[in-house]
């Protein structure tokens, strides 16, 4: 599914908002909160409200802002409101369909909480299936052919990059708190929980 842009959300809204068609806008508030993948929470939701609350100030707060607002912020709640936890060991449970013997090797090692490079020495074909199956089950590891001798051997040595990349993600979601709470205005009495578990969140983060 592709996502749509920001700027495709804010037109309609402002579009729908100049008309005065209130239910208009709580129905395009309920599709895009429905097709979260299309209309993501964080990089479509937060900047189309941003963009409207520059525009009107706190007088965005109509019913449909509001629940989009709630929408984003529970999303990125969910996944951000602590600090992803820094791996302890090398391990990474994983289960590979494939029963030969380099896949349950593979498996051994990728399972193993101590090691972090492992050498196949295989020929052509079952590197090939290796780094394919590498791929394909998106392990935390690089894989390179050693060209000495013969057969040649696959290199595989783990890293962090899935923990790396859920760290920027979560930088990045302490800023989307952060324009999330720029932007409320006058929110519901209900939602002040939201408020504060988001500030505890930025400042977990040292914001």
């Amino acid at each position: 599914v592709k996502p749509v842009e920001a700027a495709s959300v804010t037109t309609l809204l402002e579009t729908l908002r100049q008309l005065e068609a209130v239910k208009l806008r709580e129905t395009a508030a309920t599709n895009f909160m429905a097709r979260p993948r299309t209309y993501a929470p964080d990089t479509v939701i937060v900047p189309a409200l941003s963009r409207l609350h520059r525009r009107h100030g706190d007088k965005t707060t109509d019913p449909a802002f509001v629940r989009l607002w709630k929408h984003a912020v529970n999303f990125l709640l969910a996944r951000s409101e602590f600090s992803p936890p820094a791996p302890t060991d090398w391990a990474q449970p994983v289960k590979l369909d494939c029963d030969c013997a380099d896949c349950r090797g593979l498996q051994a090692f990728a399972e193993d909480p101590a090691r972090q490079v492992h050498r196949f020495r295989v020929r052509k074909d079952r590197r090939q299936h290796l780094h394919q199956t590498i791929e394909r089950y998106h392990l935390d590891m690089t894989h390179q052919t050693e060209r000495i001798g013969s057969p040649q051997t696959l290199v595989c040595t783990k890293t962090r990059w899935t923990y790396e990349k859920r760290c920027q993600q979560y930088a990045s979601d302490i800023g989307h708190f952060q324009t999330l709470l720029g932007v409320a205005g006058k929110v519901p009495k209900r939602l002040e929980s939201l408020l504060e578990r988001m500030r505890q969140a930025i400042r977990r983060a040292g914001r």
